[in-house]
């Protein structure tokens, strides 16, 4: 539905469309290949949740877009305008699921490189949407930043640590998502194999601001990146469980700022309490470089959010600002990779095989099958019926289509580990 809507509407879309109020957040997200449907649906409930009852003005309302379309996914990158509706889109957001990156048949590292440090776009990813921001294709954190393939300040040291899991997440000062409140008190999450995140090799920690940074050329620019850590797991995974960052490019003596940044280890979509979901609100619209600070200044529900934290913290704001965050090192552990089965191509294969090996062959190779008068009664019947096969085709055929398969399901394990 949406490739006959892109098909037939992108012209006349790009030409026609009204300009879209500014006060509004555009957000596009990646719901084709690799998103899974879940995370996609309910982060959509939390948009529509957001907008009608708790953005109270404007510019803090999220306007929902979604895509399956690779071509349009990559001319939002390029361009920063959706070319289906004609939005200037302010967040690209890539939900979790697994290796969404596999069915973008582009550059797009260099095209997400270009929207985030030109186009100012921000970025929203959680988990597999995390992964992939912060350069883990392999989602291997046994050997952390070894398969790094994405500048941002943030590699991935630890993750994949189970599906369906509950996980605390202790609140760090000094983020620029939470309130104060927050500070230092555990909230629960759904984890679902998600990454922990650390600093990249050559980040700086600023003890007077409690950020991280690094200054590094990316694309052929002086590219300054500061990095938030937002939460930090308490169990079941190691290291950061959620970031902020920005991009900063230098033009003369100044850092002139550009896109932003937010990365969910866990899943707030997936998380039954109120405060995970206008966590998730406020990540958008800071990724869009919306000013939220009158959000947390005047933040509502603070009830709710001490009945959903751990008594073990005290909410207390530190007078100074934190040490340094200790890192933890990712431990090697042993995964349940995806495996993806293929039945087409082996049975293409047997066929082709079965077609120009001789009949000794084939006899041989499949003499003493328990199986063959089954194969000889199905092959009578099919030759009454005018499909000249033996026995023995259906049974090497059968054999060889087996055994193709799981060569090939090997073949993806011993690739995943």
């Amino acid at each position: 539905m949406e490739t006959l809507r892109f098909t037939a509407l992108v012209m006349i879309a790009v030409a026609t469309a009204p300009v879209a109020s500014v006060a509004e957040v555009q957000m596009l997200t990646w719901a084709g290949g690799g998103a899974d449907d879940t995370c996609v649906a309910d982060t959509e409930k939390i948009v529509e949740w957001w907008d009608a009852y708790r953005a109270k003005s404007p510019e803090y309302t999220i306007v929902w877009h979604y895509t399956e379309l690779p071509d349009r996914w990559r001319a939002v990158m390029e361009t920063g305008t959706d070319p289906l509706t004609g939005e200037h889109i302010n967040v690209l957001y890539v939900p979790g699921g697994w290796h969404p990156e596999r069915y973008w048949h582009f550059d797009w590292i260099k095209d997400l490189y270009h929207a985030q440090i030109d186009l100012g776009i921000g970025y929203v990813g959680i988990c597999a949407g995390a992964y992939l921001h912060a350069g883990d294709l392999e989602y291997a954190p046994g050997n952390p930043g070894s398969q790094d393939v994405f500048v941002d300040g943030v590699t991935v040291i630890d993750g994949m640590e189970g599906p369906d899991r509950i996980c605390h997440v202790l609140i760090l000062p000094h983020n620029p998502l939470t309130p104060p409140y927050t500070w230092n008190r555990v909230y629960w999450y759904k984890y679902w194999n998600g990454p922990g995140f650390g600093p990249e090799n050559g980040d700086v920690y600023d003890a007077k601001d409690g950020y991280w940074y690094k200054i590094t050329n990316i694309e052929g620019k002086e590219v300054m990146i500061k990095i938030w850590p937002v939460g930090q797991y308490e169990d079941v995974c190691s290291g950061w469980a959620i970031v902020a960052g920005q991009y900063f490019v230098r033009e003369g003596d100044k850092w002139v700022p550009r896109g932003r940044f937010v990365l969910f280890g866990p899943h707030p979509e997936l998380t039954d309490r109120e405060g995970a979901h206008a966590l998730l609100a406020k990540a958008i619209l800071w990724a869009a470089g919306v000013n939220i600070q009158p959000l947390l200044s005047a933040e509502e529900n603070e009830e709710e959010s001490k009945r959903n934290t751990s008594a073990s913290h005290a909410g207390e704001v530190p007078t100074v600002p934190p040490a340094p965050p200790v890192v933890p090192k990712p431990h090697v552990q042993v995964r349940t990779p995806s495996i993806h089965v293929d039945v087409v191509t082996p049975a293409v294969i047997a066929t082709l095989l079965t077609l120009v090996l001789p009949e000794n062959v084939k006899a041989g190779l499949v003499a003493g099958d328990p199986l063959n008068p089954v194969f000889d009664a199905i092959a009578g019947f099919l030759q009454k019926i005018g499909i000249p096969v033996t026995g023995t085709d259906l049974a090497f055929g059968t054999a060889m289509t087996v055994f193709l398969t799981v060569v090939e399901a090997l073949w993806d394990v011993l690739n995943a580990i």
